[in-house]
């Protein structure tokens, strides 16, 4: 049988495009398992160094097109979207506070990079960023039947909210301070000792906790001056000195590093103004519409409206204490009776606040500024 040349180049042609095709990944394989980070591409510390107890975890839940799981010790929850082999990820959800360590912000950071992903011969998940893996897990466990609320309980009972972390490195540690207790890790040791108050400087934002341990006595120093890490680059704006005095009191080790406040994540959405130092806003007081003010607590920076203007500016976070700092509008002319001026003095004015039933209160110590409602 004679086969016509141009049919059998026709026939081949077809199969090695049929072979070229990309090969599209089935999204079944995500699903019923957690899966372990056991590689990121793209920080200069080795990975061991950046995850040196838990490894992040997660765990895809189909049902709701949610991630759901852990950067190493901070519970956390995103939405992703799937089309074919492409895959990216939401903003994460509010996560527990706990110390991670220079960790946490690469692996979330990576997150929100990723584009694509991949199974490889040995069934482990690749992220990707275009054809490049940037991450890689593992399976650890079957997952069958978890849920968010499973997840919510979990977060919940985590160790109380830190509102200051630190980390050095040569060798590696870090500081997490909450409101009940003082926690000093390294790779191969961990110290937890009851919050107290620190000693404060008349002249400058220092705080000194002198605390006692049983293997001695440790001070913890903590400097608003900007400090860069020296291995990851990043700069954050607290210089940290830990001292530990063995109980011998001639061995003494002293280990520097850099830190950060942790801002309420609470903060983090949008606002309009109800009150302005005790009275309740009518048309009156703001003719086109009522300010508001959207905070980034990840960025520690705010932008709005603020009756007349749009305002920008940024956020100074510590324990118990917020301040609008640098705010700048724009200079557009008001009507005589709007209430801009003392909605932006109110704001420049305030040093703290609280947050229940969807409303945040700003003081001082000479009262109640404002009050603004949370909005979708």
């Amino acid at each position: 049988m004679k086969i016509k040349w141009p049919l059998l180049a026709l026939i081949l042609g077809f199969i090695m495009s049929c072979g070229n095709q990309k090969k599209i990944p089935s999204s079944d394989q995500l699903y019923d398992h957690t899966w372990q980070l056991e590689y990121l591409s793209g920080p200069r510390i080795a990975f061991e160094g950046l995850f040196p107890d838990k490894k992040p975890e997660i765990v895809f839940n189909k049902s709701i097109s949610e991630v759901i799981g852990n950067s190493s010790c901070n519970g956390f929850s995103a939405s992703y979207s799937l089309n074919g082999s492409a895959i990216s990820f939401g903003d994460p959800g509010p996560t527990t506070m706990m110390y991670c360590g220079e960790g946490e912000p690469q692996f979330l950071a990576m997150m929100k990079k990723i584009n694509g992903y991949r199974f490889d011969a040995e069934g482990k998940l690749n992220l990707m960023i275009d054809e490049v893996s940037m991450m890689r897990f593992k399976k650890t466990q079957k997952t069958k039947g978890i849920t968010s609320e499973t997840m919510k309980s979990s977060k919940n009972s985590a160790a109380p909210s830190i509102y200051f972390k630190a980390n050095g490195t040569e060798p590696f540690w870090g500081v997490a301070i909450s409101k009940t207790q003082i926690v000093f890790k390294t790779p191969s040791d961990s110290i937890i000792i009851p919050h107290s108050k620190p000693i404060l400087a008349q002249d400058a934002n220092v705080k000194r906790y002198n605390l006692d341990t049983e293997s001695g006595r440790m001070s913890i120093q903590i400097i608003q001056k900007e400090c860069k890490n020296a291995m990851s680059g990043k700069v954050l704006p607290y210089s940290v000195t830990v001292e530990k005095h063995a109980s011998n009191e001639t061995d003494v080790v002293k280990l520097e590093g850099c830190g950060v406040y942790i801002t309420d994540y609470r903060l983090h959405d949008t606002w309009v103004l109800e009150t302005l130092n005790g009275n309740t806003l009518t048309r009156a007081d703001f003719a086109k519409e009522f300010p508001t003010l959207e905070m980034n607590t990840a960025e520690n920076t705010f932008h709005g409206f603020a009756g007349c203007n749009q305002m920008h500016g940024s956020l100074f976070s510590e324990k118990d204490l917020l301040k609008f700092i640098k705010v700048a509008t724009t200079e557009m002319l008001c009507e005589e009776k709007n209430k801009e001026s003392e909605f932006l003095k109110a704001l420049l004015s305030s040093t703290t606040y609280s947050i229940e039933n969807n409303r945040l209160t700003l003081s001082n110590p000479s009262g109640v500024l404002a009050v603004l409602k949370k909005i979708d």
